[in-house]
């Protein structure tokens, strides 16, 4: 008897989102391809010197430790550093691809021009700029959230005669030597552009009309993002929802306290306060921001008012400073434009998103759990549209996981009135916080979508660790393993513990175990050494 064909997927974009969405389809039996335009996967973990073509600064260190950073099945390798560097980045994603056999599905250098559905049979058509258009049974988005260059609009931009560009244009910090640079934008970013200038660039100043938090990389010899363990995450999700207000100062207090414990007080000069809500704005996670400025190796200006001529630039405060370069770190908005706009989930943007200060002109996708079309859920999905504070990787992973047990047929999706109804009430939330500041668009909330993407990936978390008889069996048979689960670094792994519909990993309780044992080893290595410290 002849086998059922397997559905065609199409996974467009080969970035770390990309070569997830294709590792999670092809273990659930789909016949996947994946596109992407470069002759690389990675997408900007890739460093490449051409201006045009967005990757990571060679000097990056992540801002992720790297049990959080890791896909579910796949940790780094043993011995790399706590915040590895964007070169291991790099490698980490080629090792992934190696070890699960990936690459014979790729298409490499191979430019999507636009895609379409057929109305007669619901497949989605994908035409390319040098190659015949081919058809496909569903369609991942997986070309990320950092397409297009938001640059500001500046008054009298075209009378300055220096440089001015974009952060995506910024690759070499040489070529800034004996220069006066001006950095748009107090982010993760900017103060990354700041630290690879300094002993290149004669002055450096951030000019910013707000402040920040700013968090360190490790606090007491761990990650400082280690508090954000599984219970943190469970009690926030209640929080959110009985005493929104109250978490909200709960969680600006601890994010404040964790700046003031690594840095000290600091100087008022550098304008870090008032700082935006972590709710609306990304904590800058830096070691080097907080010295530098100290040492005034960096400077802190006002907002840019207007380009004066020549090199000279007012500021908000009506100084007028003089630099040969202005960087914009202002960040990159989404694009969906290669779908026709009856699918584009951007295409009919709400008054709300639109009048609010920070929508800031960007797209906002209207998608169920910020993953599945309305209009076509059962074939169309998209990846990089969720966020919160965690590792990238990870989320991609869960989320691909997602579309692979829905489009298998293993989880469902509700009715779609309950999915409009999500859709509304994010979007609600998003306009809310869009009042404040620039809000990420794709911002969920942590606790409800984890829930919600452990029942629909089947992981089985919410089973062992809850109140079910599961649960209570988990915590009586591995009472340490239970509290390393609830208590401990909340790691990648944590997701392929317990068995369920999507791939176990066998060895996801050895790597619990592993990186627990590192934490605390480090924890007390640095109370020794502030001992010694003190002693001393």
């Amino acid at each position: 008897m002849e086998e059922p064909q397997r559905q065609r997927v199409a996974v467009v974009g080969l970035g770390a989102m990309g070569i997830v969405a294709v590792k999670n389809l092809l273990e659930e039996g789909f016949d996947v391809v994946g596109f992407e335009r470069s002759s690389y996967v990675g997408g900007l973990w890739h460093f490449t010197e051409d201006e045009d073509t967005l990757s990571i600064i060679e000097s990056t260190t992540v801002n992720v430790s790297t049990d959080r950073a890791s896909f579910t099945d796949f940790p780094f390798p043993v011995g790399t550093s706590t915040f590895c560097t964007a070169k291991e980045v790099e490698n980490y994603l080629e090792a992934y691809v190696e070890h699960f056999d990936l690459r014979p599905h790729f298409c490499l250098s191979t430019s999507v021009r636009s895609i379409s559905r057929e109305r007669n049979d619901g497949r989605w058509r994908l035409e390319f700029e040098r190659r015949p258009s081919e058809w496909f049974d569903k369609v991942v988005i997986a070309t990320g959230p950092h397409i297009r260059p938001m640059m500001p609009v500046l008054e009298g931009a075209d009378v300055f005669t220096g440089r001015l560009i974009h952060s995506k244009g910024f690759k070499k910090p040489e070529t800034f030597a004996g220069q006066r640079v001006v950095i748009i934008g107090l982010g993760n970013t900017g103060s990354d552009v700041a630290d690879a200038l300094v002993g290149h660039a004669s002055n450096i100043s951030i000019s910013h009309h707000h402040g920040a938090i700013v968090m360190p990389r490790l606090l007491d010899g761990v990650s400082a993002t280690s508090r954000l363990s599984y219970r943190f995450i469970k009690l926030q999700g209640i929080l959110n929802r009985l005493l929104p207000k109250f978490a909200e100062r709960l969680y600006n207090k601890t994010a404040r306290q964790i700046m003031t414990d690594a840095f000290g007080v600091v100087d008022p000069a550098w304008r870090l306060d008032p700082a935006l809500s972590v709710l609306v704005a990304n904590p800058v996670i830096s070691d080097t921001l907080i010295a530098n400025l100290l040492s005034k190796a960096v400077l802190s200006i006002e907002g840019i008012r207007k380009f004066v001529g020549g090199r000279q630039i007012e500021l908000t405060s009506g100084e007028v400073i003089e630099a040969d370069a202005v960087i914009c770190c202002t960040g990159y908005k989404n694009d969906f434009s290669l779908l026709e706009k009856e699918y584009d989930p951007s295409s009919t943007p709400s008054p709300s998103w639109l009048h609010a200060p920070g929508s800031k002109n960007r797209p906002y996708p209207r998608l169920y759990q910020n993953i599945f079309s309305m209009d076509a859920p059962d074939s169309l999905a998209f990846m990089g549209c969720v966020w919160f504070v965690t590792g990238a990787f990870c989320l991609a992973d869960i989320a691909s996981m997602c579309i692979a047990q829905v489009w298998s047929g293993k989880a469902s999706l509700p009715p779609r009135s309950t999915m409009q109804h999500w859709v509304d009430t994010q979007e609600k939330r998003i306009c809310t916080l869009a009042q404040r500041g620039a809000v990420i668009p794709t911002a969920v909330p942590p606790s409800a979508w984890l829930s919600w993407a452990d029942r629909t990936a089947g992981m089985g978390v919410e089973e062992h660790v809850g109140w079910s008889w599961k649960g209570w069996l988990f915590w009586w048979r591995e009472r340490k393993l239970w509290k390393m689960v609830m208590d401990g670094p909340f790691t990648s792994a944590f997701w392929r513990l317990f068995p369920g519909r999507r791939k176990h990993w066998d060895g996801a309780r050895a790597e619990i175990l592993r990186l627990n044992k590192e934490v605390e080893e480090s924890r007390e290595k640095a109370r020794l050494l502030a001992i010694k410290a003190k002693a001393a």
